[in-house]
């Protein structure tokens, strides 16, 4: 695998400027980024070897302004359901990390003539209050995102930034932490849907797989051994090659082949 060239380019949306990293050639796949901000993982670049990776920087992240009209999850869907459609021609295959997930699923939701395959890395927005989430110091922060830590990304941005990201999820989420009105939607996906969750994410709970599992026609939840929440950085080769298989094969993921025998 050769590691691909990305390229960051301002397009003038209709809400205001929206930074996209772009790399790599093939169908074009959208990548959402989680709350920590978008970051070039291993996985975005294996993606990028078979795809063209439109990774989108959401407003308010990594010191793009915010968009006045953008306020909500819904909000943000409705953004990159723009950009779909002004810079991709037809639908994308769709990756979603955590917050991104969140992001994903509202637009699997109320756009899925955007949408291709959809794939969500431990998704947020679908915990009980009383489980999950993350502690308000940076140490503990650190150990429920990252069961390998010499793998973690190299923190190289200012803190200003990293505040502006914090308070951009605050401001976009609104304090919640189970979307009622994302899950009573959930049912109407129709996208074929890939679900991971890290065996050892304490981050998101299981039981958000086991809810999505149940409510997304088409869908497949896989378990990522040894991973914590931060999936693309404690597992990328398990992360990258299972959403590869599954957005190359389409119907044929986790198909047994037919024995050459037969």
């Amino acid at each position: 695998m050769t590691t691909p060239v990305f390229s960051e380019t301002d397009h003038a949306m209709a809400s205001g400027p929206l930074r996209v990293r772009k790399g790599g050639a093939g169908r074009p796949l959208i990548h959402l980024h989680s709350a920590a901000g978008p970051r070039i993982s291993k996985v975005v670049e294996a993606l990028a070897d078979h795809h063209t990776v439109h990774a989108l920087f959401m407003p308010g992240f990594e010191g793009m302004p915010r968009h006045a009209s953008i306020k909500t999850m819904r909000d943000l869907a409705g953004l990159v359901a723009g950009y779909i459609e002004k810079e991709c021609g037809g639908a994308c295959d769709v990756v979603g990390e955590s917050f991104g997930g969140w992001i994903a699923l509202w637009l699997a939701v109320l756009y899925p003539q955007h949408v291709g395959q959809l794939v969500l890395e431990a998704p947020a927005g679908l915990r009980s209050p009383n489980k999950g989430g993350l502690s308000d110091d940076p140490n503990e922060r650190f150990k429920a995102l990252h069961a390998k830590p010499e793998r973690a990304p190299e923190e190289n941005r200012s803190e200003e930034v990293l505040l502006c990201n914090r308070k951009s999820v605050a401001g976009y989420t609104s304090g919640v932490v189970f979307d009622e009105d994302l899950v009573s939607r959930l049912g109407a996906i129709n996208a074929r849907t890939l679900i991971l969750l890290g065996t050892l994410d304490k981050v998101i709970p299981v039981e958000s797989g086991q809810l999505l599992k149940s409510s997304i026609k088409q869908s497949h939840l896989t378990y990522i051994w040894d991973a914590a929440h931060a999936l693309e950085f404690d597992q990328p080769r398990r992360v990258s090659a299972l959403m590869i298989d599954f957005l190359d094969r389409g119907e044929s993921f986790l198909v047994r082949p037919a024995s050459s025998a037969a």
